[in-house]
């Protein structure tokens, strides 16, 4: 038995079921991440060019990582719950806050800061087009908000990655559908055949005609394609965590790879690097965050990343139209570090914690109304995507909360 345990323990399956399917760095590594975030952005407000120019590698490296986290996550919970259930279970997690923060943005901070008057500037059409950010769809001008500072107009610039993060459902949606998760090899090929098409369709002197359309350049050839490709290496991760390495090795090998990447530049590896990147990025965030890392920093209690996330640039922007003559990252991070903790604390225990409480009962409606319409019978459906491979385990326990757990742990001690 403790050779077993041995064994299971070099891999990222091995891990995660060492910490009762969750892995306890996921959460301090979000954090980090969002706080990264918040000190680049401080950066971009200031005009810096240490942030947005020398750091590049870490900093374009930033967003890619939360997105590999997400795959790896979501992928747990899409190989467990049907179609319907799953994105029910998705727009709840995003979407409320994501209005939040879009609603006080435009209704509150706008009109404080605008060099408009309240009455024209709530007369502007681009006030309720901001609107469309609560859904994905980004809007970055406010009328005379932050038109002076170092990002002129933009008012939260971390937004533009929200709609590549629901896009992302929507590919993991439609990989539950087609039972890919059920079938790595398949989803290995998958993820292959997207990694070589730009490079296959240049080769073929095809790719000027597909780059025309916009959906192609969107998921191939956009700033936004390394968080596709993150994304699903993260997914790639989780369907084969019994078979891939944790190992320090891997981890050294993948930051090399990174390196490679931006010494070498995107005109050295044409349309190669956005898949290599993403592939490389997933595993390092995948393999700290299966990990104690930051000896779990008050794991499945808060999670203020997403807040933080949210409302950092918008209270960054506000501090410095209020002392603009601040020329420190560091001193305008800590000077808008306190409200933006508040602000993230607010959203999760008034309004994220509670529809996380609530999802679970209304995705049991809709997993039941799901299960009725198919004709497949009552109840979320457990899938096992490595049954049959080599060396696979069974399904871990999954993303539960540690008391969830409490009585599969109890009753392994006394078998």
């Amino acid at each position: 038995m403790r050779h077993q345990v041995a064994r299971r323990g070099r891999t990222i399956g091995g891990a995660l079921a060492a910490g009762g399917g969750y892995g306890g760095g996921f959460d301090t590594l979000r954090l980090v991440l969002a706080l990264l975030v918040m000190v680049f952005h401080a950066g971009a407000t200031l005009g810096s060019r240490l942030w947005t120019d020398t750091l590049t590698p870490l900093t374009g490296s930033l967003v890619p990582l939360f997105f590999g986290v997400s795959g790896f996550l979501v992928a747990g919970s899409a190989s467990r719950l049907p179609v319907g259930p799953f994105l029910v279970n998705r727009a709840l997690r995003i979407l409320p806050a994501l209005t939040a923060v879009t609603l006080v943005t435009a209704l509150v901070i706008g009109p404080l800061f605008s060099s408009y008057g309240p009455a024209a500037y709530f007369a502007q059409p681009a006030v309720w087009q901001y609107g469309a950010n609560s859904i994905g769809l980004f809007r970055a001008q406010l009328p005379g908000v932050f038109t002076q500072n170092g990002q002129p107009g933009i008012v939260n610039a971390a937004l533009w990655t929200l709609a590549y993060e629901i896009a992302c459902y929507g590919l993991m949606a439609g990989l539950i559908i087609l039972g890919l998760l059920q079938r790595p090899r398949l989803l290995l090929a998958l993820a292959v055949a997207v990694a070589v098409t730009p490079a296959l369709l240049e080769g073929l002197g095809l790719l000027p005609l597909f780059a025309q359309n916009g959906l192609f350049r969107l998921v191939f050839l956009g700033r936004g394609a390394i968080l596709f490709a993150a994304f699903l290496g993260g997914a790639l991760l989780y369907v084969w965590r019994d078979a891939v390495p944790l190992d320090g090795r891997l981890f050294a090998a993948a930051l090399a790879g990174i390196a490679l990447v931006h010494g070498l530049g995107p005109d050295r590896w044409p349309l190669v690097e956005t898949a290599l990147s993403g592939l490389c990025l997933a595993y390092i965030a995948v393999a700290i965050g299966v990990t104690d890392f930051g000896g779990r920093i008050g794991p499945y209690k808060v999670d203020y990343s997403y807040g933080l996330y949210l409302y950092h640039c918008p209270i960054l922007n506000a501090v410095y139209s209020l002392a603009p003559r601040i020329e420190s990252v560091t001193i305008l991070v800590l000077l808008a570090l306190g409200p933006t903790l508040l602000a993230a604390a607010a959203s999760w225990h008034g309004l994220e914690r509670p529809i996380l409480g609530a999802r679970r009962r209304l995705g049991r409606t809709v997993a039941a109304l799901h299960a009725v319409i198919s004709g497949k019978g009552l109840g979320f459906q457990r899938a096992r995507p490595l049954v049959g491979y080599r060396g696979g385990a069974p399904m871990d326990p999954g993303f539960a909360r540690p008391e969830a757990l409490l009585g599969t742990r109890k009753r392994s001690k006394t078998l």
